[in-house]
């Protein structure tokens, strides 16, 4: 028995060795981690601004490591006997690797300055660095990479919502964040793989010090969404959650400012309040609606590329004020109770409207697209691209599979590159459609109801001619789907309200569909939900819309709360 449970042992070893050999994102990991090994040493030479020094070598030594300079000052005595137990260190500068030649280390000094008899050193405190990779690095091998570096306990990550391959884009959100070190990931795509390219630069000079590439095989994705799923822990607590005073319903983030950090904004169906996110939410500005608009969908976009997110609004018109075309030709004039579509721009402290339609609106990824208004059936003919030439105007018809409305679908892509819709359908169940219109999967359940729907009007009042519409957002994140779910407090009776929701994510590997929970528990409703980075901003509403709580405390009752959850540090 105990030969048996050896031999186990020793396969598992063996099979974990392998394991870590055949990790192109362990190689990166040990790439990145040889240049923060704790080490120290002492000048012995200075010329200009080229020194020597020497180390007692423990670790293997890179260039483009950087040193602290130390000098010593005054000496320190014991308060009672006045011994001398050392000396005050004063931080001189910083000196980066050159040539290393067996224990002498020459370099030059890129900070400060330094003399002969200072000592160089690394600390064991842990580096502060930004981890920003580009939209096209899948989510799992970024997050894989993110969490291999935090566990070495010498990475202290410091979180940003900036997705960008721009090395100059990149170093100047690390120069802002404060950190020493910036890790920017980027991808390319590679025969039957993805070639993962790793850059580190010294966040004060972007200075780049390491440059490498690995190639990842598919069957390695694969594994590595399949130990997600049925490895990694569902979400905890949020990591900041705000009470806001009064009942809001949708909620989307955005750099509205351009100074490159994502904002959030919210929409009590009426007016849009935006915050900073921060120990407390910080207001920032505020968009004033008319008194009877609804709004039905919020959206954010920079469509006309000038490095600001714009606010886009699609609303129930209710009359109160005129709608002109903004180059848009279709629109002339819109009666009350039809669909309009407003676009704000921040312009120094307030929104200002410099677009509206007589359609709805949706952002599709980096496209925005539209579709009409019908007073009967809520859709009305194709969706179509809508584009920025001084103005929103009509582009080409989108072509999707019969009864595909502008708020069903968005576009994924399995791992041969194989194109395919990710929809709902007007029951809450979700399918899949390849590129010929062909439905190829549909869901074992239905998401739970939707909480944006309108009756048909009918011919005669007591015939229920039923009702459309306006399902929850779809976002993707990388080649994940992200769907939400509400659990109705009684299964048979949803119109009573919802006891708790949970985002999940849903990926297609191009055979089946692997699912798993990103935010789980969510108590009672969630309304909407937004990315911003590796975070997740989630808006819900109270069980039966009630805060029991502030009735007994002589506040109001009625209010949503704002989460944020931690999407790649769980």
């Amino acid at each position: 028995m105990k030969k048996n449970i050896f031999c186990v042992v020793a396969l598992l070893l063996m099979s974990a060795l392998c394991a870590a050999a055949d990790d192109p994102l362990a190689i990166l990991r040990d790439g990145t981690l040889q240049f923060f090994n704790p080490v120290a040493g002492k000048i012995v030479h200075v010329e200009g601004n080229a020194i020597t020094f020497t180390v007692d070598v423990k670790e293997p030594l890179r260039p483009g490591m950087r040193f602290n300079i130390l000098s010593e000052g005054e000496p320190f005595r014991h308060p009672l006997t006045r011994e001398i137990l050392g000396k005050v260190e004063s931080h001189a500068g910083k000196v980066e690797v050159r040539d290393i030649q067996g224990d002498r280390v020459t370099g030059v000094v890129v900070e400060g300055t330094a003399k002969e008899g200072d000592r160089v050193r690394i600390s064991e405190t842990k580096v502060r660095m930004a981890f920003i990779q580009e939209k096209k690095v899948d989510w799992y091998l970024g997050d894989d990479l993110y969490r291999k570096l935090k566990a070495s306990g010498r990475i202290e990550m410091v979180d940003t919502g900036l997705e960008t391959g721009d090395e100059k884009i990149a170093t100047a959100e690390a120069k802002k964040l404060g950190v020493e070190v910036l890790l920017l990931l980027t991808a390319k795509e590679a025969d039957k793989g993805t070639l993962l390219r790793e850059q580190l630069f010294w966040a004060s000079d972007g200075s780049r010090f390491y440059d490498a590439e690995v190639k990842v095989d598919i069957a390695f994705t694969k594994d590595l969404r399949f130990g997600a799923e049925f490895f990694t822990p569902l979400s905890g607590e949020a990591i900041f959650r705000y009470n806001l005073p009064y009942s809001a319903r949708f909620v989307v983030t955005g750099d509205f400012d351009g100074d490159g950090q994502q904002e959030i904004a919210v929409s009590n169906g009426k007016d849009i309040l935006t915050y900073l996110p921060a120990g407390d939410l910080q207001p920032l500005w505020e968009l004033k609606g008319a008194t009877l608009d609804d709004h039905i969908w919020v959206d954010t976009m920079d469509v006309n590329k000038n490095g600001r997110d714009e606010i886009i609004i699609s609303m129930m018109y209710s009359g109160g004020w005129p709608v002109k075309g903004s180059g848009d030709s279709l629109v002339s004039s819109v009666e009350p109770g039809s669909v309009v579509s407003v676009i704000y721009e921040l312009e120094g402290s307030a929104f200002k409207k410099i677009g509206e339609v007589n359609y709805f609106l949706r952002r599709l990824g980096t496209s925005l697209i539209g579709q009409m208004y019908s007073s009967s059936d809520g859709f009305k003919d194709d969706v179509f691209t809508v584009v920025w030439d001084n103005g929103y105007k009509r582009g080409e018809k989108v072509t999707l599979p019969k009864g595909i409305t502008i708020y069903d679908y968005v576009g994924i892509e399995g791992p041969e590159k194989e194109q395919a819709l990710f929809t709902y359908d007007e029951k809450g169940f979700l399918n899949i459609y390849n590129d010929k219109g062909i439905r190829i999967w549909r869901s074992g359940s239905d998401t739970g109801g939707f909480i944006t729907t309108f009756k048909k009007p009918a011919p005669i009042s007591f015939i229920d001619a039923g009702e459309w519409s306006i399902k929850d957002r779809l976002l993707t994140r990388g080649k994940e789907v992200l769907v939400v779910q509400r659990i109705p407090i009684i299964n048979m009776a949803r119109g009573i309200g919802y006891k708790s929701s949970l985002i999940k994510s849903y990926w297609w590997n191009g055979f089946s569909v692997d699912e798993r929970t990103i935010v789980d528990d969510v108590s009672g409703t969630l309304l909407d939900y937004a990315l911003a980075g590796d975070k997740v901003v989630v808006l819900s509403s109270p069980m039966l819309g009630i805060k029991f709580g502030n009735i007994m405390k002589g506040e109001s009752p009625l209010g949503s709360t704002l989460q944020i959850y931690s999407v790649r540090g769980r």
